[in-house]
């Protein structure tokens, strides 16, 4: 795997678990008429990267371990997805490995695991997509301003501030 950080390239072996999630506002939920609203936000990706190296790279193993625990609120990332690969600003937000002492006398790090959290959605909605797929569209306005507040009633969507 190529794994991309900041712009520095790493040729490692890793094993990569992937979850997207959903993420929705807090608006969201059960309306008065007994339908589901669902404001959503946008779709976040966690990877969750284990590095599998040999013990002769505990040089690159060294560098990430102190890029991947930088205290820092993001950085890039070029990560697999799909069949190609996907670009994500993204904070780690915990970084686990061991230190091993063999009967040979050997010591070194291993089993480097870390989760990288996307700090933006990379898949989002629009309001004109929501409407499209079902929701009522706001009464009589044709751009909301900021500040309005509206509630969504049996009756439609309803000003109740702005």
């Amino acid at each position: 795997m190529n794994l991309i950080i900041d712009g520095v390239s790493f040729d490692v072996k890793a094993e990569v678990q992937r979850t997207g999630e959903i993420v929705s506002s807090d608006i969201s939920g059960v309306l008065m008429d007994g339908s589901y609203f669902n404001d959503v936000l946008g779709t976040y990706y966690t990877y969750d990267v284990t590095l599998k190296y040999p013990l002769y790279y505990q040089g690159t193993y060294h560098a990430l371990y102190e890029i991947f625990t930088e205290p820092a609120d993001g950085h890039q990332f070029v990560l697999p997805y799909n069949g190609g690969t996907i670009q994500l600003t993204a904070r780690v937000e915990s970084v686990s490995d061991e230190w091993i002492e063999t009967d040979a006398g050997r010591r070194f790090w291993r089993a480097f695991r870390a989760s990288i959290i996307s700090n933006a959605p990379s898949k989002e909605t629009s309001l004109s997509e929501v409407i499209s797929r079902g929701m009522t569209p706001l009464p009589d306005v044709q751009e909301p301003e900021i500040g309005d507040v509206y509630e969504y009633t049996a009756n439609g969507w309803e000003k109740v501030e702005g």
